[in-house]
């Protein structure tokens, strides 16, 4: 019995990765210039996020001229695969910004503090579980590569179940903040947190669309049509990516928080450090 593994079932397109490099690039150097302006750590994150797509790119157009080279393989793979986490952990630090914003902490499930720490931990857990799973796969031992195989599409269910049990949260914030303003005689001042929350589900469910594709992915085998086909990572990874970004730059979600919240607080940075320590 043998195990049906090849690093490519293609030569990568050269004017794909070309132009997915570009277009990243440019889109990571607009967050650059608004991080800049504004210093807002969510916005860093973003292009971390956005970096790690250029660089996965870049070296597919490598791959382009030695898709049997190991090394290169494996960084456009991890590099791809690990970018969205940045942009998650975006997302999660701006719903507990939100939830604040709205004045909102009495009917949230989960305290504004631990949005941050509870979901990006978990996507955290899910990146190191896929890492641990992809060197598995790189021994190219039979026994030993269908059990890497394994353990990265459990990373791959729990990040699809993390983003689920997210945008749940969300969802149930959303519906109590609305029986709180319509129950309370005071009207709300303002209106922003609903906006922030509309900008969150998009992009979430853009995230989580690419996520899902990942799983199926994997889960259908490194022999699928899915990895023999190239035009399906452009499709179901890059374009919902890139879709990602363009939102956060258009949208801005993060003019809708006030001053005080504008920078990374002393919460967030309590959160942050605490995540770090347990990685």
């Amino acid at each position: 019995m043998t195990f049906d593994f090849v690093m490519f079932r293609y030569r990568p397109s050269l004017v794909g990765a070309i132009v997915s490099l570009t277009i990243f690039f440019i889109l990571s150097g607009l967050h650059f210039w608004q991080w800049f302006r504004t210093r807002q750590i969510i916005i860093l994150c973003v292009v971390l996020g956005a970096l790690g797509e250029v660089g996965g790119y870049a070296t597919r157009i490598g791959c382009h001229f030695n898709n049997k080279n190991w090394a290169g393989f494996i960084v456009q793979g991890v590099l791809i695969l690990t970018g969205p986490l940045f942009f998650a952990a975006t997302i999660y630090m701006m719903l507990g910004r939100t939830i604040r914003l709205a004045g909102g902490e009495d009917v949230s499930i989960i305290k504004p503090k631990w949005c941050t720490r509870l979901f990006l931990t978990a996507d955290i857990s899910t990146l190191i579980i896929q890492g641990l799973g992809g060197s598995i796969m790189g021994t190219m031992q039979l026994a030993l590569a269908i059990a890497g195989e394994k353990i990265i599409i459990a990373g791959l269910s729990l990040q699809v179940a993390t983003f689920v049990a997210f945008i749940i949260v969300a969802t149930d914030f959303h519906i109590r903040m609305n029986r709180k303003a319509r129950n309370t005689s005071v009207a709300d001042a303002s209106d922003e947190w609903r906006k922030m929350l509309w900008i969150l589900y998009s992009v979430s469910s853009l995230i989580l669309f690419r996520c899902i594709f990942r799983l199926i992915e994997y889960s259908m085998g490194n022999a699928s049509y899915l990895m023999a086909h190239e035009w399906c990572l452009y499709v179901f990874d890059t374009v919902p990516m890139v879709f990602v970004l363009i939102l956060m730059l258009i949208l801005q979600p993060t003019k809708y928080f006030p001053a005080t919240e504008k920078r990374l607080s002393g919460e967030d940075c309590e959160e942050l450090r605490a995540i770090s320590s347990t990685g």
